[in-house]
């Protein structure tokens, strides 16, 4: 395992997620997630980096709690939150389904946009929820975007792993359609837009509310208000908004 010292944080890489690490005998909590960018990226390092993971840095020197991030497929994450095998996950959007085992950290830290992305022939009709219909609409599976799209069983909907296969399966003609977060999806395509997609005039009226959740079956459940305090500190000094301007496209 390769180390880095950064100041009293005592930051510490391994090879696939960085662990960041608290040397004051506290139990250290198991953050699990996997790349979404601009939120949580991987260099060729095979270092995490993004404002998740600036987010989680500082959350951790405000609380004294010791993180271990840990890059877990998505839909596996939520089975290891409900299992308590994991403690927190971060970017989360919330559902009646994973509150049922997750406790969702107030205040949300951030928030998107849902959108629907394809290529300018594809989008020019495309203006109202009806217009979904008989589309092909490729999604991330294990995400939530929007009521009712999420629970929609009328529309044709085709799931794949992740954000990066759906907008190359669009690029490539494979799927006419896809939905996304504007957080995600803008930042995608201003650094890689090989197949000019574009964004549909109709744009679903709620947001994607993100927070940071902990296990309900977390050994150290015991800690989330003292995380929620420091997110709520982070949040109302606006250094959340500070630190989310440089991945802004």
């Amino acid at each position: 395992m390769g180390k880095t010292s950064r100041g009293v944080l005592g930051l510490l890489f391994a090879s696939w997620a960085p662990v960041m690490a608290l040397a004051n005998g506290a139990p250290t909590l198991t953050v699990v997630t996997d790349v979404w960018p601009p939120f949580r990226m991987i260099t060729q390092n095979d270092e995490f980096h993004g404002l998740d993971i600036d987010i989680l840095r500082q959350l951790q020197a405000r609380s004294g709690i010791a993180m271990t991030l840990k890059r877990v497929p998505w839909g596996r994450a939520l089975k290891q939150m409900q299992t308590g095998q994991a403690d927190l996950m971060i970017g989360l959007a919330h559902t009646e389904a994973r509150a049922t085992f997750i406790d969702y950290l107030q205040p949300a830290y951030y928030q998107c946009q849902p959108a629907f992305y394809g290529k300018a022939a594809a989008v020019a009709t495309l203006n109202t929820y009806g217009d979904l219909r008989g589309r092909e609409i490729g999604y991330v599976l294990n995400s939530a975007y929007f009521s009712p799209f999420d629970g929609d069983t009328g529309l044709k909907k085709h799931g794949v792993p992740t954000e990066d296969q759906l907008q190359r399966m669009v690029e490539r003609g494979h799927l006419p359609l896809m939905i996304g977060t504007d957080c995600q999806v803008d930042y995608a395509l201003s650094q890689h837009n090989a197949g000019e997609l574009v964004k549909a005039a109709y744009r679903p009226p709620h947001p994607v509310v993100l927070y940071l959740g902990m296990s309900k079956r977390s050994p150290h459940h015991a800690l989330g208000p003292r995380l929620a305090q420091a997110l709520q500190a982070m949040v109302e000094s606006g250094e959340i908004a500070a630190l989310a301007k440089p991945y802004q496209p």
